[in-house]
């Protein structure tokens, strides 16, 4: 009978919750795909693999498979996107790779996973065909383009037509074909500019100059050390340039909006294909008349030539390296200064100017601008005395096809008080440097001013539902609606204790078929299988550390993340897979932990996340962190979990 209750009680108490708790609205649906539009390529040719994550607020970590039987040429290259239509908000973060296969063969490429949202998703292994030499079908995206064989020349040809003006189209007896290639077919790279400052963009375009009937594959994407790199589109129609005095069908291979992360001498890499050119043999051409020879170049590549007129070479093409000179910042720079290069301008707000002591409130920057808009950090905001700020979530809505990148970024900096009054919160100053007048800017948000009223004492000590809110009042609200919940459950624990001692006080059996110290002697196995299970390191933070002592910032980040996650599933005796972002919160609030706390917990769970991978950080940043996740942990052990 008591099993019977137990499990009745487990059982509508999660409907309960599943009703009480659910969200009044619908989001659209976390979705983690792989896309690889080649399922069968060449044993030379380049394969394209991208993991997609849509439509999540928080992506926790993408982890790609192992890419055996292929070689990694590119990647992991982070991209992500965000639309607003109609109201509607898509997005998405994806890591993309670039491979060469290793031999021929069917293979299989395993599946990735993420944690998305608190949700554990994997993708779907796909498998992939390799054959021998170069398949030309494959019009893979990104970089490797397969470039249409026989590529018209768009100028006119004479009227009165004459051999030495298809000079570039036969392959005489004895000449040597790299030299003609070399003339006529190669890789180039055109950069914007040449010199420019740390922080400014420069646009590469690598492009296939061609007067030849050829077939491109690219097998090699240059890399872009000591960049931030961000793609930009390429058209697939071509164009007709002049260079060196002669006219060239030209491809855009791949476009690329650079910004530069150091100074100094920097080289592009470089780019490499394989080309299958064909030529006409001269001895066939001397088999034609004069009007027929002409024809036949009018309508190359029509099949106006048969397979014995004419002959195919394989050539490989290397752009030639591109420096950059980039040079250093001034030296006078700003004390607040971040790194902004560019022209920016900024606003502030509070979400409300008056709040009571029981409220979390709300401050909003927003710096809106061009330039390295996508590296800018969360500007320092002086708190007066009585105010706990914590650190900013940040939503960006920035346009990565412009040169450079425009758009604005809103950082929103939740803070509580303890005390009524009325505060006035300091200017805001955001730096940044001006490339055009080579000079530094300062600018500065006017002054905001706060009025506190005394609250009724209650603790807003729970986050469930914040996380990802940037309102106040969804705290308030969220916690409100928590409190109700227990006090319901409360009651029905009391309504079941209740028919218990009735049945008691009535003589029933009941009780005399349950063995209490049975119950007992079961106890102890349960708790050693999750003292086993839930173990909280002596020293949490060990394996951290020597990743700062090693000023290793990849590692730092990753180490933490793990390392923070198993204390929690120490702490709170939950699985590190289910330790989702609203789970933490929930069981914070179990455990009575302080606001100020749970926002110093969640405040470092964002900032891992943002830098799990971001460009790497300054050792004084790792040390700031490393100094919040100590205190945090050690705010936590103290706290004591039912």
């Amino acid at each position: 009978m008591i099993t019977f209750l137990q499990s009745a009680f487990k059982t509508g108490f999660f409907v309960f919750l599943l009703a009480f708790l659910s969200p009044g609205t619908s989001e659209a649906q976390v979705k983690f795909s792989v896309v690889c539009p080649q399922k069968k390529i060449g044993k030379e040719d380049v394969l394209q693999v991208k993991f997609k994550v849509e439509n999540a607020t928080n992506v926790e970590s993408i982890v790609p498979p192992d890419f055996k039987n292929f070689t990694i040429v590119s990647g992991p290259n982070q991209e992500s996107s965000q639309s607003n239509i109609n109201g509607k908000i898509t997005s998405y973060v994806a890591l993309g790779y670039t491979l060469t296969p290793n031999s021929t063969g069917t293979f299989t490429i395993g599946s990735a996973t993420t944690v998305a949202d608190g949700e554990h998703l994997s993708t779907h292994p796909i498998t992939i065909v390799v054959v021998k030499g170069s398949v030309a079908s494959s019009q893979p995206s990104g970089p490797q383009q397969n470039l249409p064989p026989f590529p018209p020349l768009n100028f006119d040809f004479p009227s009165a037509p004459a051999t030495r003006q298809f000079d570039d189209y036969i392959l005489k007896p004895n000449e040597n074909v790299e030299e003609k290639t070399a003339k006529n077919l190669f890789i180039k790279v055109n950069v914007s500019k040449k010199s420019c400052y740390v922080g400014e963009p420069v646009v590469a375009t690598y492009q296939l100059f061609t007067r030849l009937p050829s077939e491109t594959t690219i097998t090699d994407v240059p890399s872009f050390n000591g960049f931030s790199v961000n793609d930009l589109d390429v058209s697939s129609n071509s164009t007709v340039q002049k260079y060196n005095g002669r006219m060239y069908n030209v491809y855009n291979i791949r476009k690329v909006e650079l910004y530069p992360l150091q100074s100094g001498d920097i080289t592009l890499g470089s780019m490499t294909s394989t080309n299958k050119v064909t030529f006409v043999k001269a001895a066939y051409l001397n088999r034609r008349d004069r009007g027929g020879f002409f024809d036949m170049f009018q309508n190359f590549g029509q099949d106006a030539i048969p397979p014995e007129g004419l002959v195919e070479k394989s050539v490989t093409l290397k752009s030639p390296p591109e420096v950059i000179n980039v040079k250093p910042l001034p030296a006078d720079k700003p004390a607040d200064f971040r790194g902004a290069v560019g022209e920016f301008s900024i606003a502030s707000s509070l979400e409300k100017d008056k709040i009571s002591t029981d409220d979390a409130g709300i401050l909003k920057l927003t710096i809106t601008g061009k330039g390295n808009i996508q590296l800018i950090n969360a500007p320092t905001v002086s708190w007066p005395d009585g105010i706990d700020g914590y650190d900013a979530k940040v939503k960006d809505n920035v346009d990565r096809k412009q040169v450079p990148m425009q758009g604005s970024k809103t950082f929103s900096y939740p803070f509580t008080v303890s005390k009524p009054g009325k505060y006035s919160i300091d200017s805001i100053e955001f730096s940044y440097f001006d490339p055009l007048s080579s000079s530094y800017k300062i600018l500065r948000t006017p002054p905001l001013h706060l009025v506190v009223t005394k609250g009724k004492g209650i603790p807003h000590n729970g986050l469930s539902g914040a996380a990802n809110s940037s309102s106040a009042d969804e705290i308030v609200s969220a916690k409100t609606e928590i409190i109700a919940g227990i006090i319901l459950v409360a009651l029905v624990i009391l309504a079941i204790l209740f028919v218990l001692i009735r049945k008691r006080r009535s003589g029933d059996d009941l009780e005399k078929n349950i063995k209490l110290d049975d119950l007992k002697n079961d106890e102890p196995a349960g708790d050693e299988i999750k003292k086993t299970e839930f173990t909280i390191p002596e020293n949490p933070l060990k394996e951290v550390h020597q990743k700062l002592m090693a000023q290793d910032s990849y590692g730092f980040y990753h180490t933490l993340d793990a390392s923070l996650r198993k204390f929690l599933s120490g702490k709170f005796k939950v699985p590190q897979g289910e330790l989702s972002k609203k789970r933490v919160n929930e069981e914070l609030d179990k455990c009575n932990v302080t606001l100020n706390t749970s926002l110093m917990l969640t405040s470092l769970m964002d900032e891992i996340q943002m830098n799990l991978y971001a460009p790497p950080s300054h050792v004084s940043q790792l040390n700031s962190i490393y100094e919040k996740a100590s205190e945090v942990i050690v705010l936590l052990d103290k706290q004591i979990c039912r």
